[in-house]
């Protein structure tokens, strides 16, 4: 581990500090009934009731990401009863829950107004037909952050599920939310992108933190969007970073550490599981598997890949999200500054609204966003199979 306690610490106080860190992935198996501290990452648009059941039902944990279903109770419990049939009754509260929990967009109509108008001039370039009625951005979903009742339905329907882990992304929901659903007996998991959050996370008593690199695919999952001051931490450095925070404040029983971004490798989920995090969340690996739903373009960039870089932009949604790198997105992203941008999640309805007219024409995938880690190049396995992937992610475990 690459940490040091303070010189004030007493020796086998330190020890004893690190011995407990060390102690996190046999207590987490434990307590979440697993077998691997496996964790499949929820990718919205990607993952699949199919492949949480997978991962869970082989010793890990499965994920659902329910990032637009925070006023959809319903929703939940549907999903929940789908997984219940893949998984068996016995197995059916072993899940992550994940919601999405951003600040509530702010609405700037000469903002929204502008971001339009670079719409239709992408339409009128590209030789697609511009919807005249599009003349305002959707809200696509809200946000967990409107829920400050412990008495709201979803809430509660998440209290009576009793899930094992219901986590959240891009912040922490407001205090009496988490208590409920602590005192149901769930674990709150957060994201946290640097020790500053990390800390945000350790006051707020959550029990888990995602560790989310700057390597990472997909949204990327800090508190402010947009930092323009992100310390863009790699995985290793953020675990290490974390961990010296713990042992240098004398934290003895810090939340669960999962290390994610970049992870690829059996191999480098023991490196990170013997410096002490409780498991690992990988989400790239799964994507070229049949229980994930992506495009042909999506699939091939994966198992052939062809040199393409991936790309951290804020403009196709709001909120920065690492894809692969390809000329549309690129421009789309070098020719907007930060502070042009409609607050998250407006600019994915022009977005979504544009992949999908360009679908039944020759520029179809032209300007999609395939989301991806910056190790995506090295996440295929020579197999289709989420089952395949699973075993040899575990081999040297």
């Amino acid at each position: 581990m690459n940490s040091t306690c303070t010189s004030q610490t007493p020796f086998r106080k330190c020890e004893s500090m690190r011995f407990r860190v060390k102690l996190q992935m046999t207590d987490f198996l434990k307590r979440f009934k697993l077998q691997y501290p496996i964790i499949q990452a929820p990718m919205a648009g990607a993952s699949t009731i199919e492949l949480a059941s997978t991962v869970t039902r082989l010793g890990g944990l499965g994920s659902i990401p329910l990032g637009s279903f925070s006023e959809n109770p319903e929703g939940i419990v549907k999903k929940m009863k789908e997984y219940e049939g893949l998984v068996g009754t016995d197995r059916s509260r072993v899940v992550n829950l994940n919601f999405f929990a951003h600040e509530e967009a702010k609405r700037d109509d000469k903002k929204e107004g502008e971001w339009i108008k670079k719409y239709q001039k992408i339409y009128k370039n590209g030789g697609l037909k511009w919807d005249e009625s599009a003349t305002e951005m959707k809200l696509l979903y809200p946000t967990f952050q409107s829920i400050t009742s412990a008495s709201d339905e979803v809430v509660q329907t998440l209290v009576d599920l009793k899930p094992e882990i219901v986590s959240f992304h891009f912040g922490i929901p407001h205090h009496s939310v988490v208590g409920a659903l602590q005192d149901a007996g769930i674990s709150v998991f957060i994201s946290a992108t640097d020790v500053e959050e990390f800390k945000l996370c350790y006051e707020a008593g959550v029990d888990g933190v995602i560790l989310q690199s700057w390597e990472a695919g997909g949204h990327r999952g800090n508190f402010k969007a947009n930092d323009v001051q992100d310390s863009k931490l790699g995985t290793e450095e953020l675990v290490d970073s974390v961990l010296k925070y713990i042992i240098d404040s004398k934290i003895e029983n810090p939340p669960y550490l999962i290390a994610a971004g970049g992870i690829h490798s059996s191999a480098q989920i023991k490196k990170y599981l013997d410096k002490g995090v409780a498991a690992v969340q990988l989400g790239t690996v799964w994507l070229p598997t049949t229980q994930c739903t992506i495009s042909a373009k999506h699939l091939e960039y994966i198992q052939n890949p062809q040199g393409a870089g991936t790309l951290m932009s804020p403009s196709i949604s709001g909120r920065n999200l690492r894809t692969i790198e390809t000329p549309f997105l690129r421009e789309l992203t070098e020719t907007a500054d930060v502070d042009e941008i409609p607050d998250y999640p407006l600019p994915y309805d022009s977005f979504k609204r544009l992949v999908s007219d360009a679908k039944e024409t020759a520029r179809n995938g032209e300007y999609s966003a395939f989301l991806a880690g910056s190790s995506y190049d090295k996440s295929w396995k020579g197999t289709r199979d989420a089952e395949n992937v699973f075993k040899d992610l575990v081999s040297e475990l």
